[in-house]
């Protein structure tokens, strides 16, 4: 036996509510109750036709007594909970004072709350309101992470305007990288530029923190970059520029920087660096830490950085890196550091191209046991 009571909805409690009990006069005191104050109601006195109205109706709440025919309130509690449909429907047991034991067994198995009999109509009210809150907000809560989260896939899937891949290809030289960000999105950011003049100008650079901020933070570096005229301008006052450019809207964040401008017609590297880790020279297989001085872009109102060329010869390696390749812990919180990250690179120096990198990134990835402590960035500059 069932019925459905459709009341005028109040919009300020547009909720529909199921109402499961057997005893007539309890559905008829609670129904009347509700529709009073807005509800939309459906009724079931059995646990089978309240299982069907549960999957057939889009519910907000349900009331539901312990004690039915057939299915038990706590047996129907169990299906609506286990299923990925219906499990966030609060449910409120409708209960007898002696059945405190199944109340009990009825909030372990999921339910929310409970009401007694006789009812009290402020306490049902109460009761219901609270619950149908609570269930919206967390609604709300979920709708928001799901959104967070598809606009994080969208922006990992354009995580190559952060990070470059492709290259302009040239019978001097080759260019790889490499990128494995903490979170779904990072702060490293590698970006180029081909001057009038043929000129390669390559930022590579790294964003204190990560995730959405810190990307943020890197696409602003990198369209000052692309938007800049290098024309007349050395690395070092390629860097001053995009430190000026940025310094007054960015207060929270650092970076790291890397800018060098390669000629490769004779073979000249022109370089200068802010506050980042020496790159690494190889040269017969040997390595050569190679850097200038500085602070990181937007640390002091003023950037002191230096200028310096470098003749690279055929068969050198210059390799970029972030400090995730090598700050990165094992299981026994031991940090890798940048010497032994040395030796795993010189271990690699007799491989090319990708497989170089992808060799690098496995060895330290088995060093950390395949944790990610930062964003890890690579690239390699191979000189033909």
């Amino acid at each position: 036996m069932s019925k459905i009571y459709l009341g005028v909805v109040n919009p300020k409690y547009p909720a529909k509510i199921l109402v499961v009990d057997d005893n007539e006069t309890n559905v008829e005191i609670i129904t009347h109750i509700l529709l009073g104050q807005g509800f939309e109601v459906a009724v079931a006195y059995d646990g089978e036709y309240a299982l069907e109205l549960t999957e057939a109706l889009d519910l907000d709440l349900i009331l539901l007594d312990i004690l039915l025919p057939g299915l038990s309130g706590l047996e129907v509690a169990k299906l609506i909970l286990a299923k990925e449909k219906t499990k966030n429907i609060p449910i409120l047991f409708l209960s007898a004072l002696n059945e405190t034991r199944d109340i009990v067994i009825g909030l372990e198995t999921g339910a929310v709350d409970y009401i007694t009999k006789p009812f009290q109509e402020a306490e049902i009210l109460a009761r219901i309101r609270t619950h149908i809150k609570i269930k919206r907000l967390e609604q709300e809560r979920i709708n928001l992470l799901n959104s967070i989260q598809k606009d994080l896939e969208l922006a990992r899937s354009n995580q190559q305007n952060l990070v470059s891949f492709q290259f302009p290809p040239s019978p001097e030289f080759k260019i790889y990288s490499s990128y494995k960000p903490m979170d779904l999105i990072g702060g490293d950011l590698i970006t180029y530029d081909v001057l009038p003049s043929g000129d390669l100008d390559i930022l590579f650079g790294d964003v204190t923190g990560h995730g959405i901020a810190a990307a943020m933070i890197s696409l602003m570096a990198i369209i000052t970059f692309k938007t800049m005229d290098k024309t007349f301008l050395s690395p070092n006052e390629c860097l001053l520029w995009i430190h000026n450019t940025l310094s007054p809207m960015i207060t929270t964040h650092f970076i790291s920087a890397i800018y060098f401008r390669y000629r490769a017609e004779e073979k000249l590297l022109s370089f200068s660096m802010a506050g980042h880790h020496p790159m690494f020279l190889i040269r017969d297989f040997q390595i050569k830490r190679i850097g200038t001085k500085g602070f990181c872009l937007m640390m002091f109102p003023q950037l002191m950085t230096e200028n310096r060329d470098l003749v690279l010869e055929s068969g050198d390696r210059l390799f970029l890196f972030s400090d995730g390749m090598f700050e990165v812990p094992n299981q026994n919180e031991i940090y890798m550091g940048d010497q032994k990250f040395a030796e795993i690179v010189e271990s690699h120096t007799k491989l090319n191209g990708p497989a170089f990198l992808e060799a690098i990134q496995k060895d330290v990835l088995t060093y950390s046991g395949g944790k990610i402590a930062d964003d890890m960035t690579m690239l390699v500059l191979e000189i033909l």
